[in-house]
Protein backbone atom coordinates (compact mmCIF):
# COMPACT_ATOMS: atom_id res chain seq x y z
CA UNK A 1 0.00 0.00 0.00
CA UNK A 2 2.86 2.38 0.80
CA UNK A 3 4.51 1.64 -2.54
CA UNK A 4 1.24 2.41 -4.38
CA UNK A 5 0.86 5.70 -2.51
CA UNK A 6 4.45 6.66 -3.38
CA UNK A 7 3.89 5.94 -7.08
CA UNK A 8 0.66 7.96 -7.11
CA UNK A 9 2.34 10.86 -5.30
CA UNK A 10 5.28 10.81 -7.73
CA UNK A 11 2.91 10.80 -10.72
CA UNK A 12 0.96 13.74 -9.28
CA UNK A 13 4.19 15.66 -8.69
CA UNK A 14 5.36 15.10 -12.29
CA UNK A 15 1.98 16.10 -13.69
CA UNK A 16 1.86 19.26 -11.57
CA UNK A 17 5.38 20.25 -12.59
CA UNK A 18 4.63 19.78 -16.27
CA UNK A 19 1.48 21.89 -16.03
CA UNK A 20 3.22 24.66 -14.11
CA UNK A 21 5.99 25.10 -16.70
CA UNK A 22 3.93 24.49 -19.87
CA UNK A 23 7.01 23.22 -21.71
CA UNK A 24 7.14 21.55 -25.12
CA UNK A 25 9.52 21.15 -28.07
CA UNK A 26 9.20 23.56 -30.97
CA UNK A 27 10.52 22.82 -34.46
CA UNK A 28 10.95 25.03 -37.53
CA UNK A 29 12.44 24.38 -40.95
CA UNK A 30 14.36 26.37 -43.53
CA UNK A 31 15.46 25.82 -47.14
CA UNK A 32 18.44 27.38 -48.90
CA UNK A 33 20.98 26.87 -51.66
CA UNK A 34 23.67 26.05 -49.08
CA UNK A 35 23.75 24.43 -45.65
CA UNK A 36 24.68 27.74 -44.01
CA UNK A 37 21.72 29.57 -45.53
CA UNK A 38 19.25 26.77 -44.74
CA UNK A 39 20.53 26.53 -41.17
CA UNK A 40 20.28 30.28 -40.70
CA UNK A 41 16.73 30.29 -42.10
CA UNK A 42 15.56 27.47 -39.82
CA UNK A 43 17.13 29.08 -36.75
CA UNK A 44 15.51 32.43 -37.53
CA UNK A 45 12.14 30.77 -38.16
CA UNK A 46 12.43 29.01 -34.78
CA UNK A 47 13.24 32.29 -32.99
CA UNK A 48 10.31 34.04 -34.70
CA UNK A 49 7.88 31.25 -33.84
CA UNK A 50 8.97 31.18 -30.18
CA UNK A 51 8.58 34.96 -29.89
CA UNK A 52 5.20 34.92 -31.66
CA UNK A 53 3.87 32.30 -29.24
CA UNK A 54 5.08 34.25 -26.21
CA UNK A 55 7.42 31.46 -25.14
CA UNK A 56 11.10 31.35 -24.22
CA UNK A 57 13.73 28.94 -25.48
CA UNK A 58 15.34 26.64 -22.90
CA UNK A 59 18.61 24.85 -23.63
CA UNK A 60 20.50 24.46 -26.88
CA UNK A 61 19.02 24.65 -30.36
CA UNK A 62 19.43 21.37 -32.26
CA UNK A 63 19.76 21.73 -36.03
CA UNK A 64 19.86 18.87 -38.55
CA UNK A 65 20.25 19.32 -42.30
CA UNK A 66 19.52 17.15 -45.33
CA UNK A 67 21.30 17.96 -48.56
CA UNK A 68 19.78 15.16 -50.62
CA UNK A 69 18.06 17.54 -53.07
CA UNK A 70 20.06 18.52 -56.14
CA UNK A 71 19.81 22.30 -55.79
CA UNK A 72 18.66 23.01 -52.23
CA UNK A 73 19.39 21.98 -48.65
CA UNK A 74 16.70 21.76 -45.99
CA UNK A 75 17.34 22.09 -42.25
CA UNK A 76 15.19 21.66 -39.16
CA UNK A 77 15.91 23.44 -35.89
CA UNK A 78 14.27 22.46 -32.61
CA UNK A 79 14.44 23.67 -29.03
CA UNK A 80 12.60 23.09 -25.77
CA UNK A 81 10.29 26.03 -25.06
CA UNK A 82 8.36 27.09 -21.96
CA UNK A 83 5.70 29.68 -21.27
Amino acid sequence: MIRFATVVLAAMTLATGAQANHCSRSTASGIGVSKEIASSMSNQALKDMIAKNGERGVGKVKTTCDGSAIVTTSCKSSQRTCR
